[in-house]
């Protein structure tokens, strides 16, 4: 494995765990995109877009009609954009945020 390999295993899979170990779980719809920032943030990670789709895969403005949310950030540990994408849950009017895939778009 190169050293940018494990530079990218090692920065996404701490998402990975962070995201799936429960850091966002039943939370209000207001904390939604703050938790995910501040997740990324304390990570290491720069948040630069955050966007919101809908189940089909639509672009939606509004956290309860958000099925999926992709984050691109960068870091200074890994070279050209990270992009994380996560699946939104409404259980009770309570959100979970869930790690589903991340890909690196090189510069």
């Amino acid at each position: 494995m190169s050293g940018l390999d494990r530079r990218v295993y090692e920065l996404h899979s701490k998402v990975m765990n962070e995201f799936m170990s429960g850091k966002c779980y039943d939370i209000d719809e207001a904390l939604v995109i703050d938790c995910i920032k501040d997740t990324l943030t304390n990570i290491g990670l720069s948040v630069n877009d955050i966007v919101l789709f809908d189940i089909d895969g639509n672009v939606t403005n509004e956290i309860g009609n958000a099925r999926y949310v992709r984050v691109t950030t960068t870091s200074n540990y890994v070279n050209g954009e990270q992009i994380f994408t996560f699946a939104l849950i409404k259980l009770r009017n309570r959100y979970r945020v869930l790690y589903l895939q991340s890909a690196v778009k090189e510069s």
